[in-house]
């Protein structure tokens, strides 16, 4: 019987991290599988104040399951809500073609990488 907590098997999938990288900008950057398991890492750096701008960096995500989309789809209503913008920058071919198939959200603005999404927003 293993006696690892739910969070340590996430976090051996994935990785997610907060950076305020200037006042008003915040970038979540997200690094390996979303899942169901793993989403949960997710939804909590989510779920933490979101800045002026939030820009969720899922360049490194190597997978992105239903669970991640309703995520991020929760996160856009939220910050939508909250007068927030929400930026997503876009992971790699073919994890991208999940997210491009099924995001609906015009009030999220997608950009190809990191550096475009954060001289599009100045914060």
């Amino acid at each position: 019987m293993s006696s690892k907590s739910p969070w340590q098997a996430a976090a051996k999938i994935l990785s997610v991290g907060r950076e305020e990288v200037r006042p008003g900008l915040l970038v979540i950057s997200v690094a390996g599988e979303i899942d169901a398991l793993s989403v949960r890492l997710l939804q909590r750096a989510a779920w933490h104040d979101l800045a002026a701008v939030t820009v969720v960096d899922l360049s490194r995500v190597t997978f992105l399951g239903a669970a991640g989309l309703r995520t991020l789809s929760r996160t856009a209503l939220r910050a939508h809500a909250l007068r927030r913008r929400l930026c997503l920058v876009t992971p790699p071919h073919p994890v991208s073609v999940v997210l491009l198939t099924f995001w609906n959200d015009d009030r999220v603005f997608l950009y190809p990488t990191l550096a475009e999404a954060l001289r599009a927003n100045p914060g």
